[in-house]
């Protein structure tokens, strides 16, 4: 009897679970059907082309798509660019291209009986169907029957932030950091609220434009920008952590061991890095350890520091970033936004300096929300969030970090029960596990669900013929 497993989203996860499903099939007839609602696979929002060379915040050597094949993007790269070296920062467009060949690889790979189907169309709701099948609802296809579905979708959009309600619609007001004019001058000025790897981005695509680099501003809680990458050994710090999981019931003390651990490191002459891929790796133990009140003191006073050390900017782009501070063209500021007050087609910012008490103000051409996605799932405005949410298929956790799941990424419902026909695998896998955003933590969880879903087809189809 043949089985279908419906894969949502063609990003980084959902392209690499479909390849691993293709690579490793189920012996029974599947049908994988990979729905994308854009415009191209294996790009999604973090892959897709640009007019400005954006590049990956990973060297080459440790951004395969498979566990098994460490330098095979690196291969790829030297197909286009050969003297591409293991350490090297490549394009993001090319790395979009490399997953859309692994997909193509594994699909001619792939034995008869193992069928993948490629549809571009937005799924906007699902419902049960006949014989504990589910029904994929699709706005321009129709309905269509799934033994399993997986929601891979990405990251949503920004919050609205309290200050930006009463200008949503302002022309001068951009919600979406990945949908900006590139017409500022020289003499207009820009404000980015965010100081993470979006802001980044939107400053060094705002300087794409030679001379005419607008004034640029920023302003985040603490006023923290991500540090820069450097050539370090990512396995260098060995052991079982088990210092810092026996404190784990304290945040306080985890961060009082992680320093000293740090301090060790570079007494010999080691990088802080290595130590924060070390903890990166237990993260997933130290979180789950954490009772929810050390969970949000972490979020409330220290989440800001572990992402400014956590996810770093390539040389280059650390190295323009300090170029447009040192010319004047760049700002960083720590403070509070209190509003934002409309001024013909501009906007008027009033704000307060981190540690003051006084509000202050400067108008701009535009304000950019670089905030970073909003995972709370009462606010993700994505229609398919809603209806999952609303028909209780899904669950959030209790510190809007995004989707409740059990092993293997099964979706947990409003009830509490585990799914068994709808997996979840992207960067909301962050409520239960926290590190749930990079390539390396992604690939581990698709391969887990990949083999899962290979066994319950088999398991399924078993059960059907036996009937």
């Amino acid at each position: 009897m043949s089985r279908t497993i419906v894969i949502v989203g063609a990003g980084f996860c959902g392209t690499v679970v479909a390849a691993l499903l293709l690579r490793r099939p189920p012996a029974a007839t599947t049908r994988i059907v990979l729905i994308e609602r854009g415009t191209a696979l294996g790009r999604g929002l973090a892959y897709a082309a640009h007019d400005i060379p954006y590049v990956l915040n990973v060297p080459a050597g440790r951004l395969s798509a498979d566990s098994d094949d460490a330098l095979q993007f690196l291969r790829f790269a030297r197909q286009l660019h050969p003297d591409a070296d293991a350490e090297d920062f490549l394009s993001r467009s090319l790395y979009g291209e490399y997953l859309l060949d692994v997909l193509d690889q594994a699909e001619r790979a792939a034995p008869p009986h193992v069928q993948l189907i490629r549809v571009f169309d937005e799924v906007t709701s699902l419902a049960h169907g006949a014989a504990d099948e589910l029904v994929v609802h699709l706005r321009q296809h129709g309905p269509m029957s799934a033994d399993q579905v997986v929601l891979a979708l990405g990251n949503p959009l920004p919050p609205v932030q309290s200050w930006a309600r009463g200008v949503r619609h302002h022309p001068a007001y951009f919600h979406d950091p990945w949908n900006i004019p590139r017409d500022f001058r020289a003499e207009h000025s820009v404000l980015i609220v965010g100081n993470g790897l979006t802001m980044v981005d939107v400053a060094l695509g705002l300087s794409q434009e030679g001379g005419r680099l607008p004034l640029v501003r920023t302003i985040s809680r603490h006023g923290l920008i991500p540090r820069a990458q450097t050539i370090f050994r990512p396995t260098a710090v060995q052991g079982s952590g088990e210092e810092l999981l026996k404190n784990a019931p304290s945040i306080r003390r985890v961060l009082a061991a992680s320093r000293r651990l740090a301090r060790e490191v570079e007494q010999l002459g080691g990088d802080w890095r290595e130590v924060i891929t070390f903890i990166r790796h237990l993260a997933p133990q130290l979180w789950q350890r954490l009772p929810e009140s050390e969970r949000r003191r972490f979020l409330r006073h220290l989440q800001s520091f572990w992402d400014v050390h956590r996810h770093r900017l390539p040389p280059s782009m650390a190295a323009r970033i300090e170029h447009m501070r040192r010319s004047g063209r760049l700002e960083i500021n720590a403070g509070r936004i209190l509003e934002l007050v409309p001024e013909g087609g501009e906007l008027r910012v009033v704000w307060r300096r981190r540690g003051s008490r006084e509000s202050r103000s400067f108008a701009v051409n535009a304000v950019i929300n670089a905030t970073g996605p909003d995972y709370a799932l009462k606010r993700v405005a994505d229609p398919l969030f809603q209806s999952l949410l609303a028909g209780g298929w899904v669950s959030a956790d209790g510190l809007d970090l995004g989707l409740r799941t059990g092993p293997k990424g099964a979706c947990v419902s409003a009830d509490g029960r585990l799914q068994e026909r709808l997996f979840y695998v992207g960067p909301m896998l962050r409520a239960d596990h926290w590190e749930a955003t990079a390539a390396t933590e992604l690939r581990a969880h698709a391969e887990q669900l990949a083999r899962h879903l290979a066994a319950a087809a088999d398991q399924g189809a078993g059960s059907s013929a036996g009937r």
